[in-house]
């Protein structure tokens, strides 16, 4: 079973490594499957590839690599008892501006928690601090010297 994107061309579909969102991410409620795609060996960043939409794709990132006590900040919001501590599995959206990588931001105020065991996941709105809607991922001092590095 295949499935082909608008990004990765066709790709092997293994129903056992689907994702089911069933109230769909916030703005597509109605795409409900996706795949955790890697993007290379290392990477900090996945895509979640809409299987219902194979021209929809967000690239996702693990809010602990930011924020190493986010998940007990998550947890200790989360409204729905579904979602028990031990089995959880974090993202987060990451946002790239235009073509401007030093601007990508992770969007900590709505993650993505999915149960590994029957990989259901669900998006929750979390922090009333707008702060966590676009979470920067490059301090001022990171994106000038990720500018600089490697020219000549």
């Amino acid at each position: 079973m295949t499935i082909e994107t608008t990004r990765f061309g066709t790709i092997p579909l293994d129903p056992e490594r689907i994702l089911t969102f069933p109230e769909g991410i916030l703005g597509f409620p109605g795409l409900t499957r996706y795949l955790l795609l890697e993007t290379g060996e290392n990477s900090l960043f996945y895509w979640l590839q809409c299987v219902d939409d194979p021209s929809l794709a967000f690239v996702v990132m693990d809010p602990l690599e930011l924020v190493p006590d986010y998940a007990a900040r998550v947890l200790a919001a989360l409204p729905d008892p579904g979602f028990q501590v031990a089995d959880l599995s974090l993202m987060v959206v990451v946002t790239i501006p235009g073509d401007h990588m030093d601007q990508m931001t992770a969007n900590l105020q709505g993650p993505l928690v999915v149960r590994p065991g029957d990989r259901t996941g669900k998006q929750f709105v979390l922090f009333e601090d707008d702060g966590w809607l676009r979470y920067p991922l490059f301090s001022a001092e990171q994106s000038s010297s990720a500018g600089t590095s490697g020219e000549s």
